[in-house]
């Protein structure tokens, strides 16, 4: 029962929300980037940069459904794997999150549920706080739909973080970030689909659930086109991830270990990607974190016992 509260929760909690944002529109979070100040001992060269896309609760079957051109031009340069893993164990947004951010499984960092009561971030932070601690001068960034990913994972790690009640509004921050300020590394989170896989069920059959994919598609359009234009104007060299955090059920839960829920997708894009397609082995949510590592040249402490590794691209 309590792993079914735990949906029901989150779409109440982003109902509420939407009705505060109605009710008080004039304090309205702002979109527009407040850019830091160039770091006084800048030893980074800013090549390599990353952005990590989430999108809450997506299937894979339903991606590959939908009509996502701007997702499949990336596809097209990309490595990227349909079966993705994202763990059998504890199938809610706060221990799926937390697995990508942080490279390890929830019998170590402790998110069994969206409470985050076991959590162990001090012992396995994420990727974001590893960065800044590899270097301080790194300029990074979480813009999310779900405030939670900010308030409990990421929130200890000296990065920008903005939080919204809505994916349009996701979109026009990430995309004023990467055109206004000269971001490193920037996590980003959509919701919409998430919402609609609870409201009207997780199946690449259900027309709500195919338009929230392809309404998130025509969001990435700009935050897309910004990394490419940088990689033209720069010589910057973008790895760009998207993955999930769960997928679901027809019946519009995520809370056992079906195929539906825990295998997703994971699509891998550098500026060289070499021999794009798909990838001979299905990855696991846990390496994402050791990729980013190794486009940024970060080495990776055997201290910091991770369980996934970095995928060859």
């Amino acid at each position: 029962m309590q792993q079914r509260f735990i949906p029901l929760f989150k779409q109440i909690e982003g109902v509420f929300f939407f009705l505060i944002m109605i009710g008080f529109s004039a304090c309205e979070k702002t979109t527009v980037a407040e850019c830091s100040e160039a770091c006084a001992n800048d030893n980074l060269q800013h090549i390599k940069r990353v952005l990590v896309i989430g999108i809450d609760g997506c299937r894979s079957d339903a991606l590959q459904a939908a009509n996502t051109p701007n997702l499949d031009q990336l596809i097209a340069a990309s490595r990227y794997s349909w079966t993705l893993n994202r763990g059998v164990d504890y199938p809610s947004s706060g221990s799926g999150w937390s697995s990508l951010l942080t490279g390890v499984w929830p019998a170590k960092h402790g998110v069994l549920d969206n409470f985050y009561q076991g959590k162990k971030y001090g012992q396995y932070p994420s990727f974001l706080c590893r960065i800044k601690e590899a270097n301080t001068c790194f300029k990074t960034a979480s813009i999310v739909h779900y405030a939670a990913i900010n308030d409990e994972i990421i929130s200890p790690c000296n990065a920008v973080l903005r939080d919204y009640d809505e994916d349009q509004q996701v979109r026009d921050a990430v995309t004023n970030y990467l055109n206004d300020c000269n971001m490193d590394v920037v996590f980003t989170h959509f919701d919409g689909v998430d919402h609609a896989g609870h409201s009207r069920g997780f199946h690449p059959s259900i027309p709500q659930y195919i338009e929230a994919i392809e309404q998130v598609d025509a969001h990435l359009k700009p935050i897309l086109e910004a990394i490419y234009q940088r990689e033209r104007d720069n010589n910057e060299d973008w790895l760009v991830v998207v993955s999930t955090d769960h997928g679901g059920t027809i019946e519009g839960t995520h809370d056992d270990n079906a195929t539906e829920v825990t295998q997703v997708f994971g699509i891998f894009r550098t500026k060289n990607t070499a021999n794009p397609g798909v990838l001979p082995t299905s990855p696991e949510l846990v390496d994402i974190a050791p990729t980013i590592y190794n486009h940024l040249g970060i080495p990776i402490d055997a201290a910091w016992n991770l369980d996934g590794s970095a995928i060859a691209l």
